[in-house]
């Protein structure tokens, strides 16, 4: 009679043992795809970032042609000036 409250008494505890073992697993499971939802977000965010960085990199490598083009421009425009100030003196 006791061996057999005995094994009830252990059967009880591993039930309660599973039941918190399992609750356990359920709540990593939720934490797990919360975190791969978070994942993605990141990734998403990421990726816009990069494609806003690409974009930018295009533009100023555009300006910085422009500039250079502008500069020439500006220097032949000062050898005109030059030319033309020194020819009147």
């Amino acid at each position: 009679m006791q061996r057999q409250a005995n094994f009830a008494d252990s059967l009880e505890r591993q039930a309660a043992a599973h039941a918190e073992a399992r609750a356990r697993h359920d709540r990593v499971d939720r934490q797990i795809q919360e975190l791969i939802q978070s994942m993605s977000i990141f990734r998403d965010a990421l990726i816009s970032i990069t494609h806003h960085v690409e974009r930018n990199e295009r533009e100023m490598a555009d300006l910085i042609e422009r500039g250079k083009q502008t500069d020439a421009r500006l220097n032949g425009l000062i050898l005109v000036v030059e030319r033309h100030l020194s020819g009147h003196q």
